[in-house]
């Protein structure tokens, strides 16, 4: 009980080594915010399935989706249903593909507004499209789609949950290193 008691009164007198570590590497997480490029984000969610009759292991479509989407094949065919105004790279950085339970959610985040609206349209289009064939199967390639969710204004992201977490982190860290500074110099 007594080293708990000396503990707390060098702490009490040597505040300033755990404050000042904790607020300096706090400040170095605000800089990148307010550094950042605002980010803007529009999606679609929608059912998707097969024409096709299903067999044993049922319709995989969905699950699929968003590997299929990260395929070079798929990212240069958007990139040629928007006549090549971006790249299959940039279509690759700017979509965001995700399931969940059938739902498909196409998401594109950028930087430009003006540019996030046609790229998810073209990669719908192209799944509308194309369907089975980015799977490799030929024959009836139709699939249905089910739009559930269109936001086609862009809105913009609010980055301040991931900076504040990174903020108080790094305070923590700080705090962490004075302390240790504090014990040692006891």
């Amino acid at each position: 009980m007594n080293d708990l008691r000396r503990l707390l009164v060098v702490i009490r007198r040597r505040w300033w080594y755990i404050a000042v570590p904790a607020v300096v590497l706090a400040l170095t997480g605000v800089w990148p915010l307010v550094q950042m490029t605002p980010q803007y984000r529009v999606s679609v969610t929608f059912l998707l399935t097969s024409r096709a009759p299903m067999n044993d292991t049922g319709d995989t479509l969905a699950y699929d989706f968003p590997a299929v989407s990260r395929g070079l094949e798929f990212r240069t065919r958007v990139s040629t249903q928007m006549s090549g105004v971006v790249t299959a790279d940039e279509v690759g950085a700017l979509l965001d593909v995700r399931n969940n339970a059938r739902e498909v959610t196409i998401t594109a985040r950028g930087a430009n507004p003006d540019t996030l609206v046609p790229v998810r349209d073209a990669a719908l289009a192209v799944l509308t499209q194309d369907g089975t064939l980015l799977w490799g199967k030929s024959g009836d390639t139709a699939v249905n789609i089910a739009v559930l969710r269109r936001d086609d204004v862009p809105v913009q992201e609010q980055p301040w949950l991931d900076a504040l977490v990174s903020i108080m982190l790094r305070a923590g860290a700080g705090a962490v290193v004075g302390m240790v500074v504090v014990l040692y110099r006891r």
